[in-house]
């Protein structure tokens, strides 16, 4: 159907389009870590371009089948082009007697301006998704409040483990996590003819399961096959030395290693656990975290995922601090790896990602380190467990704050400049926008996507 310029100015302007990448920005191929899994020291120099051409190919190759037994819950055009005039998606969502899985059958009029919205209900910790192939090329979710929750008109769904779920190729994917139970919508746009869009809604797991996601940091050096990181060209099976190598970087001794470990590991928990308790809208969490310094290493088993804290880019074979396995909306994946190498962290004085620039005389090194490295590892998780980057340039900062410009707050530094000291900063998750240079639009509930993928916690509607 049909908008006029202005009503369609107003959508697309909720909407977000982002810009397309140009025939030059897709030339180059991908070269080292993954960005939008990474943590890096200057993301800025990221090649955004080749990782998005490198992961439409990926998933070319790992495309899921959608389910054409699923059943059509809408088909045609209507007035449905703000939210207000949305059309419903009858029997959709995980409440009783509905459908999980359904699909789209629409129609985009020959105008740029053309949207249709469609609305449906989610319960809180839904993990919803959604596939667009044919003529539209640009999806769009908002939460019951109005406010876009992600934007997308890129297929990054080969970042998703291989246990998830959520559908896969297509022009374009979305997912979010939803906080409040109530009627969310979907807008699908930029195209001109016929389109399909793929519909699913899971419930977390962990809800399922009744079990708590372990994570294990391992502070003692591992063996990691790199290749589960998607590094082009792959670094094969590499060795990181233990976290003890690097303490003498910051003038630390191997006695202070026990202080400093468990200052890391309460740091984990603080984020991952006590926060989202506290603060989510999901206070049951289940979250274990346990480290080689106390515990028997249980990476291998069920349900338990890992951190290599310790390690050296020239071990890894590629240039980052941290990197996860996956980003996993609803957390289905629950054995999974992700690294925290130290070189960058412990280099000398001067850049903004070394820990020694922020450390004086008047520092506390264990509580400052400590809570900087816990702050990377629990990124790291916020991965896996179902959140994306947010912007690193804004003023909110987040723990899913990608590198670059925004490390000082993200380590907590406070306005003295120097860390371990009375004007540190506590850095949580919270909600910010998604990161600009990664192609997406709207806001990330980070705290929210954590807890539901960390617990599962029944609200009901």
């Amino acid at each position: 159907m049909r908008v006029t310029p202005l009503l369609a100015a107003v959508v697309l302007g909720l909407l977000g389009v982002p810009a397309a990448a140009t025939a030059d920005d897709v030339a180059a191929g991908p070269h080292g870590p993954n960005p939008y899994l990474s943590w890096l020291p200057d993301p800025s120099q990221a090649d955004y371009a080749g990782w998005r051409k490198y992961l439409t190919e990926q998933t070319e190759t790992r495309r899921s089948t959608v389910d054409r037994s699923a059943p059509v819950v809408h088909e045609g055009s209507g007035p449905n082009d703000t939210l207000a005039e949305a059309q419903p998606l009858p029997n959709f969502g995980t409440g009783a007697g509905a459908g999980n899985v359904a699909r789209i059958l629409g129609s985009l009029a020959p105008d740029a301006a053309d949207v249709d919205v469609y609305r449906f209900d989610l319960r809180a910790g839904d993990v919803f998704a959604a596939q667009v192939t044919g003529a539209g090329r640009q999806l769009a979710i908002f939460d019951p409040a109005g406010v876009q929750m992600q934007g997308s008109a890129q297929d990054f769904s080969a970042l998703y483990p291989a246990s998830s779920p959520l559908p896969r190729g297509g022009n374009a994917i979305a997912d979010h996590v939803a906080s409040v139970g109530g009627t969310h919508y979907l807008a699908v746009s930029d195209g001109d003819g016929d389109y399909e869009v793929a519909v699913q809604a899971h419930r977390p797991p962990l809800e399922r399961e009744r079990v708590p996601q372990v994570v294990f940091l391992d502070f003692d050096g591992a063996q990691v096959d790199m290749g589960i990181f998607d590094v082009e060209p792959s670094p094969g099976v590499r060795t990181l030395s233990p976290f003890s190598t690097f303490l003498s970087g910051w003038g630390l001794s191997t006695a202070d290693e026990p202080a400093l470990v468990r200052q890391i590991v309460r740091t984990v928990r603080e984020n991952l656990a006590e926060d989202v308790a506290a603060h989510g809208n999901n206070p049951t969490t289940r979250l274990l975290v346990l480290n080689s310094f106390d515990h028997p290493d249980l990476f291998g088993r069920e349900n338990v995922s890992r951190v290599v804290v310790g390690g050296a880019t020239t071990e890894a074979g590629f240039t980052t601090v941290g990197i996860a396995q996956s980003i996993d909306p609803g957390n289905f994946a629950n054995e999974e790896t992700a690294l925290v190498m130290q070189d960058f962290l412990s280099q000398p004085a001067g850049p903004a990602v070394s820990l020694n620039t922020y450390l004086g005389p008047q520092s506390d090194r264990i509580a400052f380190i400590g809570r900087a490295i816990g702050n990377v590892v629990a990124h790291e998780i916020g991965h896996y467990i179902g959140s994306w980057h947010t912007d690193n340039t804004n003023t909110t900062v987040n723990l899913m704050d990608a590198g670059g410009a925004g490390i000082p707050g993200f380590f907590g530094v406070g306005p003295d400049g120097v860390g371990g000291t009375a004007d540190d900063t506590d850095t949580d998750l919270t909600t910010d926008v998604f990161r600009p240079l990664e192609g997406f639009t709207g806001v990330e509930d980070s705290l929210n996507r954590s807890a539901f993928g960390l617990s599962g916690f029944r609200r009901g509607a």
